[in-house]
């Protein structure tokens, strides 16, 4: 019985060796026949395919060329491209290559023009071998294109680069709003390196252009390129075979602007300020806020300062006493009697006045021990709110200012959006300054004066404002109280045309005024245009209702009576404003221009602005036909019929129509008289 049972067991143990030596066999050719595979392909690549890979990477390079994107294009809001790319030529360099071939520098400058610094910069460089690829000329013309073609072979390292640059069809239309890029330096690229940026690269310098940088940018690609120790490129197969998949990287395209601008406006505004040496215009629709043009001027020329800019135009500008690369829209001046409205607004909300409530003005108010002159030197006599505005009467708004007091007068400023910034996506914008008690304890010779309340009741003083401020605070007062951020980007889309972003239509605040104060306030700006004492009754249009505040701001104190605009020199001439909004009872657009130096706003300003608005609705909405109509009296109610829908009859779409419905928005026959519109207390 034992004996069998030894037997069995020895029968079990020999068993189970077997069965691990299997194991231990298929685990051993696991791990044996990767091996061998492994250890037979590199006999293969090594000796039996050795001599075909050692005779093409024998003396080669990989050479790495960032692919630059296609930067976002820039639209206008009917779709006219305003920015745009185009291909160009670079000329780079190899250091690498020319520290193998350094005759190179000295034999390139006998070919091209070179300036000394580039040529000092290309030798160093065939010393060391060291270093970023070297960028020689950027958009070089044809003819040196030609050059580097005829002569790479005795040009090693030297290569041509294809890359983009932006091209702006409207030359120096809108510049101020689309602005330009350049190519920054070697010094900014090593501040920049975290972000992507190498030297050369092309960056928004102003306006749209840098201010969505990283949107329209996009990101580069990268291509390697075999080349010989000549800098000749080998061929695609050869690159393939050697890089396969790592060859080429694809660069990642920048998004599109859709902009709320409108080109022919732009134009029309460029047309009306033919004859002003400097000033700016902005037009907006006072229902959302959105910009329609916005125009500095003297402007510059986008491609010229995104391209190769002479010394000759950047000395011209430089010296430029009008400093074409200021935006004055976004910029900051003495307001003059456009003003007027915060004070008027005060003086109706603290009860202070009403519509009724009349000043004898006879030129001249006396305050402490000094005389406050208004702009007629003779008086304007009994004026009330409507008139005061009308006439721009100085007297009736000093007594005004006096009661509401320095720190009252900038509570009611703010409201409008004055002295802070308006979010315009644009760079540089100024927030204007609307001065208190506190700020002249600070700021001002003497600390605060009450007299320092008469000059800022009529936008003299320290109070400054931007064309653009003017525009939303009287779209603001146009719409009934809503004070819109501006739209200037409509919306962000990707090349194929799908929306990203869309920037909604917002407001700030609600002007926290009584309605019926507001519409005071209209009824004397609508009186500014329609009556005969009204400052820019000269400039009113036949057909339609229109409201507006002439503003001529003092630039220094010249004597306590100011001199005529003929008999100053031009840079001691006031600032002439107007900013108008029409129709009056469904407003379409708002207008504010300034003229640097202009002298009187009724005469320089006034007729700018209602020229743009006359066009706008002439030729921007396509009711020429109809406007001649409404003028000779042959039909009336296309006219009216088409401004209630102006925009299904310009694209299609349905309008936003606020104001009072079944208000009168154009004149009847028997309107605009002369006489003073019926006000209510």
């Amino acid at each position: 019985m034992s004996s069998e049972t030894s037997f069995g067991g020895a029968l079990s143990g020999a068993s189970e060796v077997a069965h691990r030596t299997r194991r231990l066999v298929l685990v051993g050719l696991v791990f044996l026949v990767p091996w061998v595979v492994i250890v037979g392909r590199l006999w293969f690549l090594q000796v039996e395919e050795g001599p075909h890979y050692q005779s093409l990477a024998a003396g080669n390079f990989v050479r790495e060329s960032d692919i630059t994107p296609d930067r976002g294009r820039i639209f206008d809001a009917k779709g006219r491209v305003l920015a745009e790319n185009r291909p160009s030529y670079d000329i780079m360099a190899s250091p690498m290559i020319l520290f193998r071939n350094k005759e190179v520098p000295q034999l390139l400058a006998t070919k091209l023009p070179i300036d000394k610094d580039k040529l000092e910069r290309l030798i160093a460089a065939s010393q060391t071998g060291t270093g970023a690829e070297i960028v020689v000329r950027r958009d070089v013309p044809r003819d040196q294109v030609a050059v580097v073609e005829t002569w790479k072979n005795e040009l090693p390292g030297i290569y041509l680069r294809i890359s983009q640059r932006r091209y702006y069809p409207f030359d120096s239309l809108a510049a101020h709003s689309i602005g330009y890029v350049s190519g920054i330096s070697e010094e900014e690229a090593r501040s920049w390196e975290s972000t992507g940026y190498t030297g050369g690269d092309q960056v928004g310098r102003t306006g749209l252009e840098r201010w969505f940088e990283s949107i329209l940018r996009g990101a580069p690609g990268l291509e390697r390129n075999v080349v010989d120790v000549r800098g000749v490129e080998q061929s695609a197969a050869v690159a393939n075979e050697l890089l396969g998949s790592l060859r080429r990287v694809e660069p990642v395209p920048g998004q599109e602007l859709v902009l709320t601008l409108d080109a022919d406006l732009t134009q029309i505004a460029d047309d009306a300020m033919a004859r002003t040496p400097s000033g700016g215009l902005v037009a907006l629709d006072p229902r959302d806020g959105s910009i329609l043009a916005l125009y500095s001027k003297p402007g510059f020329n986008l491609n010229a300062w995104s391209g190769r800019l002479s010394n000759e135009e950047k000395r011209r500008i430089d010296n430029d006493p009008f400093k074409p690369m200021l935006n004055k829209v976004t910029s900051s001046y003495f307001p003059g009697s456009t003003y007027k409205v915060v004070t008027a607004m005060a003086g109706l909300e603290e009860g202070l006045v009403n519509a009724k409530t009349e000043v004898d003005c006879n030129g001249v108010f006396h305050y402490g021990n000094r005389d406050f002159r208004c702009w007629n030197r003779g008086g304007h006599g009994e004026v009330n709110l409507a008139s005061a505005l009308a006439a721009s009467c100085d007297v009736y708004f000093y007594g005004l200012g006096v009661e509401l007091g320095m720190d009252r007068l900038a509570r009611y400023a703010t409201e409008f959006g004055f002295g802070e910034m308006t979010g315009v996506t644009l760079p540089g914008e100024s927030a204007g300054l609307v001065p208190t008690k506190a700020w002249h304890e600070t700021h001002s010779a003497g600390g605060f004066q009450f007299g320092f309340a008469v000059n800022t009741s009529v936008g003299q003083g320290d109070v400054r404002t931007t064309p653009l401020q003017l525009a939303l605070s009287y779209a603001a007062l146009a719409n009934g109280g809503s004070l819109f951020y501006p739209r200037l980007v409509d919306r962000i889309q990707l090349q194929d045309g799908t929306a990203v972003y869309e920037y909604p239509r917002k407001a700030r605040r609600q002007l926290p005024f009584k309605p019926e104060n507001i519409r005071q306030v209209m009824r004397g700006l609508r009186a500014v245009l329609d009556t005969d004492e009204g400052t820019a009754h000269e400039y009113r249009l036949s057909y339609v209702d229109a409201a507006g505040k002439t503003g001529t701001a003092q630039v220094r104190a010249l004597d306590t009576a100011r001199l005529d605009g003929n008999e100053a020199l031009f840079a001691d001439r006031d600032h002439a404003w107007f900013v108008a909004v029409a129709p009056v009872e469904d407003p379409r657009i708002v207008v504010a221009v300034f003229v640097e130096h202009g002298g009187h706003g009724a005469s320089a300003a006034a007729p700018v602005a209602m020229k743009v608005i006359d066009r706008y609705f002439r030729e921007v909405l396509g009711m020429d036909e109809a406007v001649t109509a409404y003028v000779d009296g042959s039909d009336r109610k296309r006219l009216h019929d088409l401004l209630h829908e102006p925009e299904a009859a310009a694209t299609g779409t349905p309008s936003k129509v606020s104001g009072e419905p079944g208000a009168p928005v154009f004149r009847s026959p028997t309107e605009g008289s002369g006489s003073a519109p019926e006000v209510s207390p």
